[in-house]
């Protein structure tokens, strides 16, 4: 596996759902637990969604 990784062919599981619809969901004030039963996937999966559309600071 790391070998094709570093071929560029391992590109890895697709995703089962769009940030950007988990994103909106959580805009309008669906709570986290609703969007992940709606969509089916895991509320780890909607946190880890909203965290990536956040640019993280760093108070240096």
């Amino acid at each position: 596996m790391e070998a094709a990784k570093q071929k560029g062919t391992y590109k890895g599981r697709q995703k089962s759902v769009d940030d950007d619809e988990i994103r909106r969901l959580a805009g309008e004030g669906i709570p986290k637990a609703q969007i992940a039963r709606d969509l089916g996937v895991s509320r780890m999966t909607i946190y880890r969604a909203l965290a990536d559309g956040n640019p993280k600071t760093d108070a240096c």
